[in-house]
């Protein structure tokens, strides 16, 4: 393993080392030795273009392992997490979770930040059996029979931002520009908003599939001259701000802004301003869900990382969820009987109901949209769910 990768080893121990404590076991001879711990493996993206998503995910995932120790751990076992830096790379990634089964033995797993990676990391994982949780991987081509031992809990990528143009439709508009990042997850929600305008009968004035390192002028200067109603973006944080940036430079404001993963990212208001005032974004979680536990993860999450949380890290934490309660219900760490569960059991997630299909993929969870007003994120449909009504139009400052 190279020198300057390292792990990440997070755990609750007692104020006694280990060491003091075998000492003073052996010596009255009575107490008896606690059982091993339960070891969960991830790689997370800390560093690389993945980096401002990622680490929400991890935090999420970091707290729900907190919590369940705060409670006895499962089984009576106390919870470890060893993780690496993957550094956005599936190559990375692919290297690291060999390590993690084969050299840590690493007693279950978790998938890392992205569709991009996780793609990359599956056959490694079908290959070893591992049940693994995916809370970053939503494009639905991984959860296909041959990709057994994924398991996903999250909406999946075709449902990102697909309230946003017959809201469009509602208010007149015609016509749209679609762009798409070029990873599985970006392309997924890319081709199903194609479908989507086709359906709607509104015409595609522009389209393309970009690369993150894609300096946006050009694509902005086809935009402009295409002049859109609507400008649909399927990628990530850093693809959004620059996006958004360009289109500014070039003087051009749709009536309708959507950007799937950047809006909800705290990151992306202080990086934009009054520029990302109107800006539509999808979620998975929010604040206002009345679902079990949520208020108190909220709190938790606040008081340990003084933040707020976003819907990635609501995904770290209900991986942790739905591993623990497949881990009590089983009462193993077995692969095979906590597949099973998982795909025969709901769990009531602070997202909302869990419920794998055979193929692992999740069934009846919808990403929602939020929209940035006034510098603040808020949950703008569905209605009964919404903080606010939407604000039209897009205005670019």
């Amino acid at each position: 393993m190279p020198k300057q990768q390292k792990s990440r080893v997070t755990s609750i121990r007692g104020w006694l080392g280990i060491p003091v404590l075998a000492a003073l076991t052996a010596l009255s001879g009575a107490a008896r030795a606690a059982p091993p711990p339960i070891v969960i493996g991830t790689t997370i993206s800390e560093t690389g273009p993945l980096a401002t998503d990622a680490s929400y995910e991890i935090k999420g995932i970091k707290l729900g392992i907190a919590e369940a120790n705060a409670h006895g751990g499962w089984l009576g076992r106390k919870l470890v997490l060893k993780y690496y830096d993957d550094k956005s790379s599936p190559g990375a990634a692919v290297r690291l979770y060999q390590r993690l089964i084969t050299l840590d033995k690493v007693n279950l797993l978790i998938g890392p930040y992205s569709s991009l990676v996780t793609v990359a990391i599956a056959p490694l994982i079908n290959k070893y059996h591992m049940a693994t949780l995916e809370p970053g991987a939503s494009v639905p081509s991984i959860y296909v029979p041959g990709n057994k031992w994924n398991l996903m809990n999250t909406a999946d990528s075709t449902t990102y931002l697909h309230q946003l143009m017959p809201l469009a439709k509602q208010h007149g508009a015609k016509t749209v520009a679609l762009l798409g990042l070029e990873s599985a997850y970006s392309l997924a929600c890319y081709h199903a908003r194609l479908a989507q305008a086709k359906e709607l009968g509104m015409k595609v004035v522009y389209k393309t599939t970009y690369t993150l390192q894609t300096d946006f002028s050009s694509i902005a200067l086809a935009i402009k001259n295409a002049k859109p109603d609507v400008v649909l973006e399927c990628g990530y944080y850093p693809d959004s701000v620059n996006l958004v940036r360009s289109l500014h430079g070039q003087g051009f404001a749709p009536q309708f802004l959507g950007e799937t993963v950047g809006p909800v990212e705290a990151a992306y208001v202080k990086a934009l301003g009054p520029l990302a005032n109107g800006v539509f974004g999808n979620s998975g979680w929010w604040f206002n869900f009345k679902t079990p536990g949520n208020a108190a993860f909220i709190s938790a999450y606040e008081k340990m990382f003084n933040e707020k949380p976003d819907y990635h890290a609501a995904a770290g934490f209900t991986a942790v969820q739905v591993l623990g309660a497949a881990v009590q219900g089983t009462k193993s760490v077995d692969q095979e009987k906590i597949r099973h569960w998982i795909v025969t059991h709901t769990v009531q997630s602070i997202q909302g109901p869990i419920q794998d299909n055979a193929d692992g993929r999740t069934v009846g969870a919808v990403q929602d949209m939020v929209q940035v007003q006034g510098g603040v994120l808020k949950l703008v449909a569905p209605t009964s769910l919404a903080q606010a009504p939407p604000q039209i139009p897009y205005t670019g400052h």
